[in-house]
């Protein structure tokens, strides 16, 4: 339960630091980029100081097997893809919409893990009632089209973040691949995340140290797919040639690296020691509790009365996965 909490709290960091990063006039891309090049350094150094210092720690025990190491590869590009797609969502339907669509998809992990991982049935109360609290939480947020500005700056809108120029609005189609595209991006990748704990695990089952160490070198490996795959999303868009690199975008990178690595360790643990179907739910709507909370008191944001019933929801649901 330990591990879960602090799993919760370091993923609601995320889109807190994101938004401080808006107000701080910081390129999302580059931040992304050094969060995961920090997350890999500050997970590589306990690995090589163990082995170096360590003589019972033999160098061995963080090499993971092939069919591991492959799932914290596509594990760590679905990390990257996951803001990429985000991205596009947030620009064409809103935020709250693709926040909705990235929160609900964890039902995805949870019928994955029970059909393909014979993990234990969920109990469906709770994940409908999950659904339902996110929804009424998050569906009222009212946002404001990124063409949109406001006087005095013509190249920010309302949010004090950059205006993209728009060419009559999204088609239909678009706005609908765009939210499935966050779905499914966001269901996989925590999917995958169970599913390179639950090779870790039967691998070498009985074994927690080499089991501790093996989660250790392949969640080092998911931030170095994740690095190289900003790099190239960074080089790619030209966001170095559009944006110059600031200590204090390298700064946020860093505490977003850290965040990161408290969330990834935490899950890939809690998820040794709890059932799918009772985690996910409880991770999911933990974060948007904290995150409503953290608005409400620090951003200044209200709730209106259909999102405090989504709270009640959130709390019964809780309580109905105990």
């Amino acid at each position: 339960m330990l591990y879960l909490i602090l799993a919760i709290l370091c993923g609601s960091l995320f889109s807190i630091i994101f938004k401080l990063c808006q107000r701080h006039d910081a390129d999302g891309r580059q931040v992304t980029l050094f969060n995961y090049a920090v997350a890999f350094l500050f997970t590589l150094l306990p690995i090589v100081a163990r082995v170096v210092f360590d003589p019972g720690t033999a160098a061995s025990d963080y090499v993971p097997g092939t069919n591991s190491w492959l799932l914290a590869a596509v594990q760590g590009l679905l990390f990257t893809f996951g803001f990429i797609v985000m991205d596009r969502s947030t620009l064409r339907s809103g935020v709250a919409l693709t926040t909705v669509c990235a929160r609900a998809s964890l039902i995805l992990p949870v019928l994955l893990s029970w059909i393909l991982l014979s993990q234990p049935a969920p109990s469906w109360l709770p994940v409908i009632l999950v659904v339902a609290a996110m929804a009424l939480i998050i569906g009222p947020t009212e946002t404001r089209p990124a063409s949109v500005t406001t006087s005095g700056d013509p190249g920010r809108n309302s949010t004090g973040v950059i205006a993209r120029p728009s060419s009559g609005g999204p088609g239909r189609h678009a706005i609908m691949f765009a939210l499935l595209g966050v779905f499914l991006v966001f269901g996989f990748s925590d999917f995958f995340l169970k599913v390179v704990q639950h090779t870790v695990d039967k691998g070498h089952s009985g074994n927690p140290v080499l089991i501790e160490r093996q989660l250790s070198a392949l969640t080092c490996i998911i931030f170095l797919m994740a690095s190289l795959a900003s790099l190239v999303v960074c080089v790619v868009s030209g966001s170095f040639r559009k944006h110059r690199v600031k200590w204090s975008t390298v700064g946020w990178g860093a505490l977003l690296g850290f965040a990161n690595i408290g969330c990834t360790s935490c899950m890939l643990r809690a998820l040794a020691a709890m059932p799918t179907g009772l985690f996910y739910p409880l991770y999911n709507i933990g974060i948007v509790l904290v995150a409503t909370l953290v608005g409400l008191l620090f951003f200044g944001e209200r709730l209106k009365w259909v999102q405090v019933g989504g709270l009640v929801l959130a709390v019964a649901a809780i309580a109905l996965s105990f």
